[in-house]
C-alpha cells in the first residue's frame, strides 16, 4: 500500500509538473504570436509612413517643375491665350508661332504626367486635388478639343490619357463631402 501511495504521488507530482510545462508551453506561444502581431502592425505603420513619405516627395518635385520659368509662362499662356477652333487652323498657327506650337503641349505634358503617376499609383489623388484642382479642370477644359482632335488626327486614342483620367478623378474627388 505504501508503494501504491508513493507511486500516486509520483503520478500527480509529474501531472502538476506536466501541467506547469503544458501552461509554460502555451504562454510562450501566446506570447509569440502578440511579438508576431505586434510586429505586422509596426511593419505596416513603417510603409504606410514611407508611402506618405514618397507621396511628399513626389508632389514636392511636381509642384518644383510646375514653378518652372518656361512651365509657368505657359500655363498662362493657356489660360490667357490658347483658342482653339479646328485642327487646320491650329496647324497653320503653330507653323508660325512658337507659343501656340509648344505650349499646349508643354501643359498637357505636365497633367499627363501627373495623371500617370496617380494611375500607377506612385501618388494619391487627394494629394494633387487638394493643391491644383482648379489649376487640373480648367487647363482640361481649355485642352479638350484640341487633345481630342489630335487623338483624331494622329490616330492615337491614348494621347492625353492620363491628364483626362487625371480631371475625371479630380472632379469626383471634389465631389466628394469632406
Amino acid at each position: 500500500m505504501v508503494a501504491l501511495s508513493l507511486n500516486t504521488e509520483a503520478i500527480q507530482h509529474l501531472q502538476r509538473v506536466w501541467v506547469d510545462l503544458v501552461s509554460l508551453a502555451d504562454w510562450t506561444a501566446v506570447i509569440s504570436a502578440l511579438a508576431g502581431i505586434s510586429a505586422a502592425v509596426f511593419i505596416l505603420i513603417q510603409l504606410r509612413h514611407m508611402d506618405k513619405h514618397r507621396d511628399l516627395e513626389v508632389s514636392l518635385k511636381l509642384f518644383d517643375w510646375a514653378e518652372t520659368d518656361r512651365l509657368h509662362k505657359a500655363f498662362r499662356w493657356v489660360e490667357d491665350r490658347f483658342q482653339f477652333e479646328n485642327y487646320e487652323l491650329y496647324k497653320a498657327q503653330s507653323a508660325d508661332d512658337y507659343e501656340t506650337s509648344d505650349f499646349p503641349y508643354e501643359v498637357a505634358a505636365f497633367f499627363e504626367e501627373v495623371g500617370f503617376l496617380i494611375d500607377k499609383k506612385f501618388i494619391e489623388i487627394d494629394v494633387i486635388a487638394d493643391r491644383l484642382n482648379t489649376h487640373i479642370t480648367s487647363n482640361w477644359k481649355k485642352l479638350e478639343p484640341w487633345i481630342m482632335a489630335l487623338r483624331k488626327e494622329k490616330g492615337d486614342k491614348n494621347f492625353g490619357m492620363h491628364f483626362q483620367r487625371l480631371y475625371e478623378k479630380t472632379v469626383a474627388y471634389m465631389q466628394k463631402p469632406s
